[in-house]
Parts: structure tokens; C-alpha cells; sequence
């Protein structure tokens, strides 16, 4: 199975279903932090598929991924949500950070037409940036601090609502794809994971 069927699409079926029932885009949540559209390079250094027998997936192509996401929440400070391809996952928000992770069974050809119970465990993890503190780190993940943290001098102001709307220009984390062998009737029997760095630019 080609891992670009698998990274965020949570459920195929009800992504379709959402995009032919809408027009226009509508999110949960009643504040929309942006859509961005996300560039996801792998990690091979913290990736531990590597193809050997047993494990679930051949990463193949799967070096780099492109897709779009948009983040909402609601203002209570209740739920918060990330949406891909018309279908809304949920997400934690937390100061400047979102995690969004999601569990979703998948048949994994290396597993045997047999096997059952295997799955994928996805987390996206991801900081957001002001367009003030975007400049500060010249516009690119890479200028962020080693521990990943955000500067907090040249008078940079964090995201937050304007009179234009919310003011977050990039996000930058990491996209974890944990590949789990099934329970009854498999050929794979090592869990591996795929780890992506990922930046995104908002476009909307």
C-alpha cells in the first residue's frame, strides 16, 4: 500500500462525501485559525521503517508529501479541530501548539489478504507562527530556535484575531505515521513508524 493513500486521509469515504454535500468549505469550531497547505519532507534519521521482512509497509515514493489542512477551534476553549480534504479531525490546542492525532484501520499489503486488526496512528504536531514572529525567524521552520521553540524578543506579538482576521502565517512540526500490525492472521509482525518534518504556508 502506497503510504500517500494513508497520511491524512482519516476516512476516504467520508472526506467524498463532505466535498460533493458542500460548496463551500464549512469547518466546526467558530473561529478559523487558516487553511494551510503543507510541504512534508521525511525524516530518515527518526524513521524506523526501513523495508526489512515483518514490517507492515514499503515507504516506496513516499519521501515527500503535499496537502492542505485548515485549523478551527471553538473560542471557549472547548474543542478544537483540523480538517483535511473535508473531513475535521480533532485536534488540542495549546498556546501556539496543535496536535492532532488519529487512529484509522488499514489493510496493509505486506500484512496478508488475512490479516486482520492492523492500523495507522497519525499525529500532527505543529507550532504556529505569527506573521510578526515568521519574520522574526525569516520565514522558514528552519530559523526557529534548536528546541523548536519560538523567539520571544524583537517585539514579535504571538497569533491571535485582527480586524483582518487571524494572524498565523506558518506552521512548522512533524507528521508521525505509526504503521501497527494486525492481531489475527499476519505476516507483519514489527510496528514501524514514518516521520516527516513539515511546513506549511497559509493560503487562505
Amino acid at each position: 500500500m502506497h503510504l500517500r493513500r494513508l497520511v491524512l486521509a482519516s476516512s476516504p469515504v467520508l472526506a467524498l462525501v463532505a466535498v460533493a454535500c458542500f460548496s463551500d468549505p464549512v469547518y466546526p469550531g467558530d473561529q478559523v485559525l487558516g487553511t494551510f497547505r503543507f510541504d512534508a519532507t521525511i525524516d530518515r534519521n527518526r524513521t524506523t521503517c526501513t523495508g526489512q521482512p515483518g514490517e507492515p509497509v514499503n515507504l516506496g515514493d513516499g519521501g515527500f508529501i503535499r496537502f492542505e489542512g485548515t485549523y478551527s477551534r471553538e473560542l471557549d476553549g472547548g474543542k478544537g479541530f483540523f480538517t483535511v480534504q473535508g473531513f475535521s479531525r480533532s485536534a488540542q490546542y495549546e498556546g501556539q501548539r496543535v496536535v492532532s492525532t488519529h487512529e484509522v484501520a488499514a489493510a496493509f499489503q505486506n500484512c496478508g489478504s488475512g490479516c486482520s486488526g492492523s492500523k495507522v496512528a497519525e499525529t500532527l504536531d505543529t507550532v504556529l507562527l505569527s506573521n510578526s514572529q515568521d519574520e522574526l525567524v525569516g520565514r522558514r521552520c528552519s530559523g526557529l530556535q534548536a528546541d523548536g521553540g519560538v523567539p520571544e524578543d524583537g517585539g514579535a506579538q504571538p497569533p491571535g484575531p485582527t480586524p483582518n482576521g487571524y494572524d498565523a502565517q506558518r506552521a512548522c512540526g512533524t507528521l508521525t505515521d505509526d504503521f501497527i500490525p494486525g492481531t489475527s492472521n499476519c505476516t507483519c509482525t514489527k510496528p514501524c513508524k514514518a516521520v516527516y518534518t513539515v511546513e506549511g504556508i497559509k493560503v487562505n
